[in-house]
């Protein structure tokens, strides 16, 4: 298991995409790998270098405060969990909360609105100019899109299954 981590100065940063850097941790929540954010320019192709970088990391789980709705709609379609936390918790703290169903975002009108997309009249209808939103240029608006549809349907129960855990064995 993989969990990634938006940072800045050793904390969950407070939005994702504009995180200094993306901490990786395993199934011990050991880092594993600290990453500059890709996204921190902020543009559409930037954002998708970001989202590329967290799914090749073999990426599980994503730990946010705040993320905006196109961003976690495309986490949610690519199979990540997306966990809610706060920046005011430790490092520690946040990563054995990504066991609590409680806490998972799990339709992506649950992210910010993309007041600034929107505000563009959305990059899908733009003339081909490759801005990497994956957007097509006869397509209806993004942001219509992911609030219509929901992104992923996950069924809620209360037990947490991770494959691959092997069990702690105190020395």
């Amino acid at each position: 298991m993989i969990i990634a981590m938006p940072m800045s100065r050793e904390r969950l940063a407070s939005h994702f995409t504009k995180a200094l850097q993306i901490g990786f941790y395993n199934e011990q929540f050991q880092r594993i790998k600290l990453v500059d954010n890709p996204a921190i320019e902020g543009d559409c192709s930037a954002k998708k270098a970001l989202l590329e970088l967290i799914i090749q990391q073999g990426t599980d789980i994503v730990l946010v405060q705040n993320i905006g709705e196109r961003m976690l709609g495309k986490l949610l379609d690519a199979g990540i969990s997306v966990s809610k936390g706060s920046a005011s918790q430790t490092v520690a703290t946040l990563l054995a909360q990504t066991a609590d169903l409680n806490l998972r975002l799990t339709d992506a009108s649950q992210g910010r609105a993309s007041l600034k997309h929107a505000a563009k009249g959305g990059c899908c209808h733009s003339t081909g100019d490759g801005c990497g939103c994956s957007g097509k240029a006869k397509a209806a608006p993004c942001s219509t899109r992911l609030i219509s549809t929901p992104a992923v349907q996950v069924k809620l129960d209360k037990s947490v299954h991770y494959a691959g855990f092997r069990p702690l064995v105190n020395k």
